[in-house]
């Protein structure tokens, strides 16, 4: 694969990519495109955004996707007049991939990207349609059931296999409404559920009810794929997680990647069946009771461990850059295998966590950070971000807060 430029920060040259949102997933597609010479735009709403300490990008704050996608457009219309070339669009949140799709016949004429078909944007990002899309193509998953009114609930309320997690059809609008409740609502009885219902009906945002698969955050597996403009899967890595925080229904605090060629062939395939294009990530666990994998997630963006692919040698936010400026980069289907992630905050938090319940010995977790050649936000040439993270130095060793105030009760 050809790169721009592996020279300092000041050595830019091509198209310019905007990176869009500056958590995690943004910060990895900083990092990579930067390392190459790629000169670099960081959008976000809010000055949080670890992306914004990167030496490797010009972070600026930008109108919001969800409530001013108009200003954004104007914005980034404005941000292009002063460019000789049009300039890449890499989204790092579901709030700037709905952004672009629903903008994209304007956007188009001014800025290059490489997304699916509306259809399969809202499917993504839409949980209901995920599983209407799975079912359509054959593709195993959770008992869902979808009410729209408490009556609803009512009726399925002894229908649905428990324990059962309530969770939305858009995580951006849930993590709005319910900032403190993680992912979802579990219930493990009728009565639960129809209190986690009457609590998502008064906040106006839909969601959907599952049985919950059984089994520990290692049997959760994914597929990453790049398909170019044309249909060629140009990109392929596979994962399994390790640890995630919170541990039942969190964030992959520890991955790794991981042959298997059941879970590429699944991934590729729904991935051919749905007339995919662009950066997707598909997510299954297998279910304890079964055996069976099960699709648990769709995402047409970057990922929050997205650091893991370049230490893989699957470089995929350089490889949809170049396939977008016309470069042709040459497919990269073969990764080094057992290349672990970890995100140390929450991996720690976790680990303590299966450790104070015995399902876990420090020694184990030791030996698993072993592996480790890829960090959520450490790196060597750009310490900036990891110095943010943990207001430098100053919160280093704090474990994150709900660890700290569950270990207060317990006293």
């Amino acid at each position: 694969m050809r790169l721009l430029n592996s020279g300092s920060p000041k050595q830019r040259h091509g198209p310019t990519a905007f990176v869009l949102a500056l958590g995690f997933p943004g910060l990895g597609a900083i990092r990579s495109l930067g390392r190459a010479g790629v000169p670099v735009v960081g959008l976000d709403p809010t000055p949080g955004g670890l992306g914004f300490a990167s030496r490797y990008c010009d972070a600026r704050r930008c109108p919001n996707p969800v409530t001013e996608p108009d200003l954004l457009v104007e914005y980034l219309l404005d941000a292009q007049r002063k460019l000789d070339e049009p300039g890449i669009l890499s989204p790092a949140s579901d709030a700037f991939v709905l952004f672009i799709s629903r903008h994209r016949k304007l956007l188009g004429e001014h800025f290059r990207f490489n997304l699916p078909s509306p259809e399969v944007i809202e499917s993504a990002v839409d949980k209901r349609k995920l599983y209407e899309t799975a079912e359509r193509v054959g593709i195993a998953y959770p008992e869902t059931f979808y009410p729209e009114m408490m009556d609803d609930v009512h009726r399925i309320k002894h229908e649905i296999t428990y324990p059962v997690y309530v969770k939305p059809y858009h995580s951006h609008l849930w993590h709005a409404a319910f900032p403190k409740s993680g992912k979802g609502i579990k219930a493990f009885t009728p009565g639960q559920l129809v209190s986690a219902y009457e609590r998502v009906f008064a906040a106006g945002v839909e969601a959907m009810v599952q049985s919950i698969i059984l089994g520990p955050a290692s049997n959760i597996r994914t597929a990453r794929v790049y398909m170019s403009e044309q249909g060629e899967l140009l990109a392929l890595l596979t994962t399994r997680t390790i640890r995630q925080w919170p541990v039942e229904f969190g964030v992959g605090t520890m991955l790794e990647s991981w042959r298997n060629r059941e879970l590429a062939e699944m991934g590729t395939r729904f991935f051919r069946d749905i007339d995919f294009r662009g950066v997707g990530t598909i997510e299954f666990k297998r279910d304890e009771r079964d055996g069976v994998l099960k699709v648990t997630d769709l995402n047409p963006r970057w990922w929050g461990s997205i650091q893991l692919a370049p230490s893989s040698g699957v470089d995929f936010p350089l490889i949809h850059y170049l396939d977008l400026v016309g470069q042709s980069p040459d497919p990269q289907l073969t990764f080094k295998e057992g290349v672990r992630w970890i995100d140390g905050r929450g991996d720690f938090a976790s680990a303590m966590t299966l450790v104070r319940s015995r399902q876990l010995k420090v020694r184990e977790w030791l030996r698993d950070c072993t592996g480790v050649r890829s960090f959520s936000t450490f790196a060597l040439d750009d310490l900036g971000p990891f110095l943010k993270k943990y207001n430098y130095g100053r919160s280093l060793f704090e474990a994150p807060i709900h660890v700290r105030s569950k270990k207060r009760r317990q006293h």
